[in-house]
């Protein structure tokens, strides 16, 4: 069971509820995947965003933005 709440810590980045630990290897995994996919579905929504709001910039000024936001 340890392997399965340490993958969850490193997913969620900080040590999980000491609650977690009456889990199974089961549900940590799955808990653990529902994270990474929820995780993932944020990047690429900031991601969209980000894409489309550099449209709004005029084209000559989104080097400048890029460099200020660093990207």
């Amino acid at each position: 069971m340890p392997d399965a709440l340490d993958q969850l810590a490193t997913t969620l980045g900080t040590p999980p509820p000491p609650e977690f630990a009456t889990l199974t290897r089961e549900q940590l995994s799955r808990l653990d995947s529902h994270v990474q996919h929820t995780l993932d579905a944020r990047v690429s929504a900031l991601d969209e965003a980000l894409d489309s709001s550099m449209r709004l910039i005029p084209r000559l000024a989104r080097p400048a933005v890029r460099k200020v936001l660093g990207l």
